[in-house]
């Protein structure tokens, strides 16, 4: 069995708040969608999707997920000062490609944001139990509700590899493309 490999490097992308973190919880808000379950990936530091989606009173519900230590014992911080932040905002530690697609909820929102910044080939072969970003993809769209939408952030570091990936995907699955919003690429999943 191999050891869990984080790339401490990879941490520092963004230092501050990612701005696609902010303007999600802006579109969120300019469309006043409620009671939701969003999929996150990537909390950052700062958790201000899950926090902000907590604190908003909106009842969206964020299932987040991490592979920074640090983030996580940061996620742990605030549930501890405040426990009824895990009522609406669940985090949990592990590798993106390595998802389990039996403890992935029905998703009404998926934020791909970092789609092909974490990916390296050699963990994630199938011996290994992991997934590329396009199969990453596809299982979170086969999660997601007609209906649903999967947002990309159109200045990741990586964004370059994960365009590639986002096309075929929209030509083979049943998504449209629907109006940016500032830096978020948005899709809806179709029957």
């Amino acid at each position: 069995m191999d050891k869990a490999y984080f790339p401490k490097d990879k941490w520092d992308l963004y230092p501050d708040i990612c701005p696609c973190d902010v303007q999600f919880n802006e579109w969120i808000g300019a469309r006043n969608i409620v009671n939701q379950t969003i999929y996150h990936f990537g909390t950052g530091n700062h958790h201000v999707v899950g926090l902000t989606q907590v604190q908003n009173g909106s009842g969206n519900r964020v299932f987040a997920i991490t592979a920074s230590p640090e983030e996580y014992a940061t996620y742990i911080e605030h549930v501890t000062n405040n426990p009824a932040v895990a009522k609406n905002y669940l985090c949990y530690f592990g590798n993106v490609y390595r998802t389990n697609v039996h403890f992935v909820p029905e998703l009404d929102i998926a934020t791909l944001f970092h789609l092909s910044e974490f990916y390296y080939p050699e963990r994630a072969t199938p011996e290994h139990g992991g997934v590329d970003d396009a199969q990453l993809l596809d299982l979170i769209t086969d999660r997601t509700r007609i209906g649903g939408h999967i947002l990309f952030f159109t200045r990741s570091k990586d964004f370059d590899l994960a365009q590639p990936i986002i096309a075929a995907w929209e030509k083979a699955r049943a998504v449209e493309r629907l109006p940016d919003y500032k830096l978020l690429m948005v899709y809806r999943k179709r029957a």
